[in-house]
């Protein structure tokens, strides 16, 4: 049996190495990531297993070149970088790792809600260039009293209410189903953005959620709003974004995803935004429990001893 990898870092794990070539004959590592989908559909019938992250798509086209593929296992709490559709009707099975980094996340979600509140790249800016407070346009604010609002109830969602309310913010959440979670103080869309002085984005990336937050909501945030998004950026819209940039230039952002130079993001909202490459949920602890979660449900789903 042949397994695909398309990170490296899962068999630089002895551990993990070791499980694979116990249960697999043959692994085969990707040369490059850029390159990882197009090597996978080379091995065509070879392959039987593949372990991925977000960047690899798995859809109808790939999986017509994988005949044999019984597996899929993605380093990722969110799917949608994989055809789920798809993947069942052709009854391979998915392993991810919700809520694996949930902690990892929340942390990440704080510190831009920090950073932002603290001006802290102005404030390194000015430093570095010399001019100390005099080249700060506007001064740090306290997030003590802040009322914060947090869309999804799910894992990371969770990990980061306990952090906020630690220093003093009020949490409201929105939800889709907010009768499923009466443990947390709920609201509605609108009320959170017409509230809340910051929001910190946590929603999966579906066909609902998709642009999700567009310029009407971001239009009813109260002066000097902070909006922080670790989920996925098309949550909200780009569009909106650019408008309501221009409209409002007392609004922050922090957002934490792929691309966000190549697709004007950055240049748009310029020194009023706080940019990660999509590095919230993979710290050092969090990769290694995703790897070894991944690697043990490929092993079992084979017939193979972790």
């Amino acid at each position: 049996m042949t397994v695909f990898v398309a990170l490296a870092d899962v068999i630089d794990d002895p551990d993990a190495r070791a499980a694979l070539e116990r249960t697999f004959s043959t692994v085969v590592v990707a040369t490059a990531r850029e390159h990882a989908v197009t090597e996978l559909t080379a091995l065509g019938d070879t392959v039987d297993a593949a372990i991925i992250g977000v960047r690899e798509r798995i859809d109808a086209g790939v999986l017509a070149a994988l005949p044999r593929l019984r597996v899929v296992g993605s380093l990722s709490v969110g799917t949608d970088h994989l055809d789920l559709a798809a993947i069942a009707d052709r009854g391979v099975q998915v392993i991810t790792t919700p809520g694996i980094n949930a902690v990892s996340v929340a942390e990440h979600a704080l510190m831009m809600i920090l950073a932002l509140a603290k001006r802290a790249l102005p404030a390194h800016a000015a430093v570095v260039a010399g001019q100390d407070r005099a080249g700060m346009v506007d001064l740090p604010v306290e997030v003590r009293g802040r009322r914060v609002g947090v869309l999804s109830a799910g894992a990371t969602a969770r990990a980061l209410i306990p952090l906020l309310r630690a220093l003093g913010m009020d949490v409201q959440v929105w939800t889709r189903r907010p009768d499923g979670h009466p443990d947390l103080p709920t609201a509605g869309l609108e009320e959170i953005f017409g509230r809340c002085g910051i929001v910190s984005v946590h929603l999966p990336l579906t066909p609902q959620t998709r642009g999700l937050v567009d310029a009407q909501l971001l239009r009813l945030l109260p002066p000097g709003a902070l909006v922080v998004n670790v989920a996925r950026k098309e949550i909200i819209d780009s569009d909106g974004l650019r408008a309501i940039v221009a409209e409002r230039p007392d609004l922050r952002f922090g957002v934490d995803d792929f691309g966000l130079a190549e697709d004007g993001t950055a240049a748009v909202v310029g020194d009023r935004g706080l940019w990660s490459p999509h590095v919230a949920g993979i710290t050092v602890e969090a990769s290694a429990e995703m790897e070894n979660v991944v690697v043990r449900g490929v092993v079992q789903a084979v017939g193979g001893a972790c």
